[in-house]
């Protein structure tokens, strides 16, 4: 009975784009954090503009029309100084595992 519920909240979201992506995504157990703002080649660095909070030790996935990087954050700068959180309206760096583009969606799951 439990999945039939959890079917119908899916579907129930699904009526409202914006409120319903936001719920698919939470049902899904992800939700977005942010957006890569820029990516630094030369040392492997996503800059992140975050709309919600985001600590090390969190499994994100940065994603786009192309693929899917799953990964956790290992570590996070806010101006060149580690932290351990961060929130929204913060801008911060972490190290990635392969290259990410610009306007990827931050997710964490």
């Amino acid at each position: 009975m439990d999945d039939i519920d959890n079917v119908m909240d899916v579907l129930d979201a699904m009526e409202s784009k914006k409120k319903g992506e936001t719920q698919i995504q939470q049902a899904a157990g992800r939700v977005q954090v942010g957006e890569v703002d820029h990516y630094f080649d030369h040392i492997n660095v996503a800059a992140i503009r975050l709309t919600d909070r985001l600590s090390v030790g969190d499994t994100i996935e940065i994603e786009n029309d192309e693929y899917t990087l799953r990964q956790r954050v290992a570590s996070m700068q806010i101006n060149r100084k580690d932290v351990e959180g961060a929130s929204a309206g913060d801008d911060v760096g972490i190290k990635v595992s392969v290259p990410v583009r610009r306007g990827s969606g931050v997710f964490r799951l």
